[in-house]
């Protein structure tokens, strides 16, 4: 019975969606791990950074946008003097970019492909991102009652769908051109 376990294995590997899937999880894997291993051993060079750049971003929207003095420090974003949003680590939105970009790598399409799929929406999310961020400080100084909802279930589970559309809008675009 074990003798037969490599055959049935790369059968099971011969079928594209396996190996996207498989190409996936290792991929989505592979960045989370690296993530997780960058913050664990506080190097700094990678979370944090990238944690500030999305608050200096979501501040200056916030002062566009919203009717409130708005203060920017690290990773923190304070509204009026009286109310704050801290940026933390797994608030940042670098999962759902992995996820979007382990979608794409994964996908049988060209490098041609994967890279312009990458170019094109892993920006759109980070976008996305930026204004889910400003909701959250709207939220936080309007609505404080709801901010744990919106939060954790609501704008989370929003980004996570747009995920979904984009990547499917990629495979479409990418299967017509293959």
């Amino acid at each position: 019975m074990l003798t037969r376990l490599p055959a049935r294995i790369s059968i099971l590997l011969g079928d594209t969606r396996v190996r996207m899937a498989v190409s996936f999880l290792l991929i989505l894997g592979g960045l989370n791990f690296l993530y997780y291993l960058e913050k664990k051993l506080a190097l700094g060079i990678w979370d944090q950074p990238y944690t500030h750049f999305v608050a200096l971003l979501s501040g200056y929207l916030c002062r566009i946008i919203l009717p409130y003095s708005i203060s920017v420090s690290g990773d923190i974003i304070g509204v009026d003097g009286r109310t704050s949003v801290i940026i933390q680590s797994g608030c940042n939105g670098l999962e759902a970019l992995f996820l979007m970009a382990a979608g794409i790598l994964s996908f049988p399409a060209s490098w041609h492909q994967r890279l312009g799929g990458l170019a094109r929406y892993l920006p759109l999310i980070f976008i996305l991102n930026l204004f889910r961020v400003v909701l959250l400080v709207y939220i936080a100084h309007s609505h404080s009652a709801y901010l744990n909802v919106f939060h954790f279930q609501i704008a989370q589970g929003i980004l996570i769908v747009f995920v979904l559309f984009f990547w499917i809008h990629y495979i479409r675009r990418a299967d017509q051109r293959l």
